[in-house]
């Protein structure tokens, strides 16, 4: 991440996700804090969608590509779920 932040919140979250957290932000060598941050900015950069076939695929590759570009290429459950979905529409077409 790099820049100073100065601003602190304390957060009380749930011990089970703070583990999920604390495994991510090792696996991506960096802080749990710095994590948390990631994970909010890549939040409000992203549109919502309710269907994954409403997403243009432009948009699909642009995720991948971006989180490959990071370096890790994990998806969230819910990516996973819309890329499963995605997949079963293709094959009844």
């Amino acid at each position: 991440m790099g820049k100073h932040l100065g601003v602190a919140y304390n957060l009380r979250l749930p011990q089970e996700l703070k583990d999920k957290i604390a495994e991510s932000a090792k696996e991506l060598n960096r802080s749990m804090n710095a994590d948390i941050v990631a994970r909010l900015e890549e939040s409000f950069e992203q549109k919502s969608f309710n269907k994954l076939d409403e997403v243009p695929l432009e948009e699909l590759l642009a995720v991948v590509m971006k989180k490959l570009e990071k370096n890790s290429l994990s998806l969230t459950r819910e990516e996973i779920a819309r890329a499963k979905e995605f997949s079963k529409k293709s094959g009844e077409t």
